[in-house]
């Protein structure tokens, strides 16, 4: 079984699909919102939301993409601008501006003109406030007004009747001298200009973006820079009170200019070294916080010993002790005279030579050159294992060098009164060092720094042929 409805629409349907379709039209035609479209909220912070309304146009490049839904009392005396942007007006950046900039010449029909900021700031979040120092205001005709008043303009009559008398009396003559020296200065300009530009990726976005921070610092304290043009008016009063003073002292800026070209061209020299100091130096600079955060526990630590609590208490601790060491002072001041010279002779040429090594293949211990106070540790070592026995006169250290029908002597030993002597079954093939029969001169009257360091560089001498035979050198006691 089929039911069918009427076969004929009838007048009341057919007049609500008309009045639908009619709705719809007019909705869509006057900007109504689309149901299932999302539209993105953007707030800004202006200094006087009196010429906006709802329905304000917001622009991007002349290109319209919003409008304003709202317009609320901010903080103070501020205003609060709500915006309903559309998808194309994305993304917007937290840097972005907004300026309310007047359709018409002299009053009227206003519109927002938003900047979406730099792509290397961070996206905005919907609903986010861009703040007061990325807004600007129109100035408007009779703010101009209000501004140029009597004194001000006074002061601006002056200033170009000034200017026309400083033409007038060889002003422009100079001017004209002056031309021809602006070619190297539009050089030096375009040097610099390309300068800013940076060597590597994002020097430019990052000195742009360093210096919207600073014009946003600046906007933060106008009551500063009011009072820095204030201090700069009252600077230029009393440079016009002191005309002749600055005349005189004018020319001698063409010394200070020619005794400066050589400090700029150093300047010039050095910017390359300081500038691979300051790329060396980065890595450092980036590590430096986590450096400073371990150091926090011990500056916690000194802040609290240099309390209001430890600090008189150590200092009523350490007072005594301050005033003898005042009165040591003289007395140290000597002693140190006498000990420098033997520290420095430690440090110059006993040190040096510990540390040195004695370049000796056949007798040198170990796989690696040892330095000298090695080898004298390892020697008494030795010595102290093999002088075990002893008897009332004290540890006998004992040597062995084998037997044989060669003989040899070490020469006069003053810890035994003679000579040392013994036999080997090899041949002696010689003496290292070199036995010269002679003791080095001893000058207790030269300072050891001037004396010339110990050769290790070691010469072997002959062979003593014969029998043993007891050496004593010239000057032994």
């Amino acid at each position: 079984m089929i039911l069918r409805g009427p076969d004929k629409v009838t007048g009341l349907g057919a007049g609500l699909m008309a009045f639908t379709v009619a709705f719809v039209a007019v909705w869509l035609a006057f900007g109504g919102p689309q149901p299932y479209h999302r539209k993105y909220e953007l707030k800004a912070i202006v200094e006087s939301g009196s010429e906006l309304h709802s329905r304000t146009p917001v622009r991007i490049a002349g290109v319209d993409v919003g409008k304003v839904k709202k317009v609320e009392r901010g903080p103070g005396s501020l205003a609060t601008v709500t915006m309903v942007l559309e998808q194309r007006a994305l993304p917007i950046h937290t840097d972005a501006t907004v300026k309310i900039r007047p359709r018409i010449f002299l009053e009227g029909n206003f519109f927002l003109d938003l900047g979406p900021g730099t792509p290397s700031a961070p996206l905005m979040k919907r609903g986010g406030t861009i703040p007061l120092a990325q807004t600007a205001t129109p100035v408007q005709l009779d703010q101009i007004l209000s501004t140029l008043r009597r004194s001000n303009r006074r002061d601006l009559a002056d200033t170009v009747k000034n200017l026309g008398q400083a033409l007038d009396r060889g002003g422009a003559q100079a001017l004209n001298a002056s031309l021809p020296s602006w070619a190297p200065a539009f050089v030096q300009g375009s040097m610099a200009i390309e300068a800013l530009r940076g060597q590597s990726e994002h020097d430019l976005s990052g000195l742009i973006s360093s210096s919207q921070k600073l014009a946003t610092a600046l906007a933060d304290r106008k009551g500063d820079l009011a009072d820095a043009v204030t201090g700069l008016a009252r600077t230029s009063v009393a440079l016009a009170s002191r005309r002749e003073q600055l005349a005189q002292s004018i020319p001698e800026f063409d010394a200070l200019e020619r005794e400066a070209r050589p400090a700029f061209a150093a300047l010039n020299n050095l910017f390359p070294t300081a500038r691979q100091f300051v790329a060396d130096a980065r890595p450092g600079i980036r590590e430096a916080p986590a450096t400073l955060r371990l150091a926090n526990p011990l500056l916690a630590q000194l802040q609290g010993l240099l309390g209001p609590a430890e600090l008189p208490a150590l200092l009523r601790i350490g007072t005594p002790a301050i005033r003898a060491l005042a009165r040591l002072q003289p007395h140290l001041r000597a002693l140190l005279a006498q000990v420098d010279p033997a520290v420095v002779c430690v440090r110059d040429n006993v040190l040096p030579v510990l540390k040195d090594h004695v370049d000796d293949p056949p007798l040198t211990t170990g796989r690696a050159i040892l330095p000298i106070y090695r080898e004298l540790l390892n020697g008494l070592v030795g010595q102290a294992s093999g002088s075990q026995n002893f008897d009332g006169n004290g540890p006998a250290l004992r040597y062995h060098a084998g037997f044989g029908d060669q003989s040899f002597g070490t020469g006069f030993v003053p810890s035994v009164g003679g000579a040392v002597v013994g036999v080997t079954s090899e041949p002696l093939l010689g003496s290292r060092p070199r036995f010269t029969m002679q003791i080095p001169p001893y000058r207790g009257d030269v300072p050891c720094r001037t004396q010339k360091r110990v050769n290790l560089a070691a010469e072997t001498g002959p062979a003593f042929g014969g029998p043993a035979k007891t050496f004593v050198p010239k000057g032994t006691p």
